[in-house]
């Protein structure tokens, strides 16, 4: 349409693309720098959503007759952005918006979702895009007045046919699109009480088996105390009992010890008995011994002084 507005287009696009595919290496943040879409749908969405500064459109798209078709479905979207008051810039081909963006594919529709780094670009596009649609404007009413006014008449009339059935098909879609909407959100209510009811009947069910298993180990917690306390019981007997068989055993050592000692101190007296029996024995011994030697030497002296006064020959002994 304008080789000025194709280059001027042709720069913003390879700028936007420029920068998306910088931003790549941000996963994280890559949905909040996203700078366009393509595609139909998508451009859709994004000027429901309001996240569309412009709406690129190749001007050589392929003519369908058809009810639904493409050039219905692209008038579609353009309505849709003239209502969102998006500007809808015709510019490039589909050979050419795809080279823009560095593909090598054919591109029909381009919605901008951010033009910062090129706002300025973009707004000289703007400017010229209205510039050359009051141009447009201007030479269809000049063709226009040069037509038969049956000629204008019968368009405008075939235009009024095909906006009513648009737009009544638009109203049924949208009715059957509601009504679907209802059903489902029928549905789901119908689920989700389902859900909420079966989700009772397990937290009901929970709680009745955590109340049986807690009586259940009360009772068990209970005999384990009972066969405790019982075990404790059999083993304070039992210590008991050993304490009394040690205290018993002590004893005996004890009455076993001192009857030792007795003994041995018996012993010990009896042999200290002997020892001075034998001792006075051995005394007397000696002293009979040095008694019988001193009477011998009593006799021999008697018998030394007795002989001298006999006569010789005479014998003591023979009288």
């Amino acid at each position: 349409l304008s080789e000025e507005l194709d280059e001027k287009v042709k720069f913003v696009l390879s700028e936007l693309n420029r920068f998306q595919e910088r931003a790549k290496d941000q996963p994280l943040k890559f949905a909040k720098l996203k700078r366009y879409c393509l595609g139909i749908r998508e451009a859709s969405r994004a000027i429901t959503r309001q996240q569309c500064k412009g709406l690129l459109v190749a001007p050589n798209l392929e003519i369908s007759s058809l009810e639904g078709g493409l050039d219905d479905t692209v008038e579609d979207v353009i309505e849709l952005a003239r209502e969102h008051d998006v500007p809808v810039i015709f510019a490039l081909s589909r050979n050419r918006i795809g080279k823009a963006l560095g593909k090598n594919i054919r591109m029909s529709i381009v919605a901008l979702h951010s033009v910062e780094g090129v706002l300025q670009q973009f707004k000289e596009v703007i400017q010229l895009t209205e510039e050359l649609r009051r141009r447009w404007v201007l030479m269809q009413m000049a063709r226009a007045t040069s037509e038969s006014a049956e000629a204008a008449q019968k368009r405008a009339e075939e235009k009024a046919v095909r906006d009513a059935a648009r737009k009544a098909e638009k109203e049924r879609l949208a009715a059957e699109k509601a009504a679907e909407e209802e059903k489902r959100r029928e549905a789901a209510k119908i689920l989700k009480a389902k859900k909420a009811e079966e989700k009772a009947k397990r937290v009901a069910e929970q709680e009745a088996e955590a109340a049986i298993r807690k009586a259940e180990k009360e009772v068990e917690q209970k005999q384990l105390e009972e066969e405790r306390r019982q075990q404790e019981a059999v083993e304070e007997e039992m210590r008991l009992i050993r304490e009394q068989e040690e205290e018993e055993r002590r004893k005996e050592e004890a009455e076993a010890a001192i009857e030792a000692e007795r003994l041995r101190k018996e012993m010990e007296r009896k042999e200290e008995q002997e020892r001075q029996m034998r001792l006075a024995q051995e005394a007397a011994a000696r002293a009979a011994a040095q008694k019988a030697e001193e009477a011998a030497e009593e006799e021999d002296s008697d018998g030394d002084s007795s002989g001298s006064d006999l006569p010789l020959g005479f014998n003591a002994a023979l009288f």
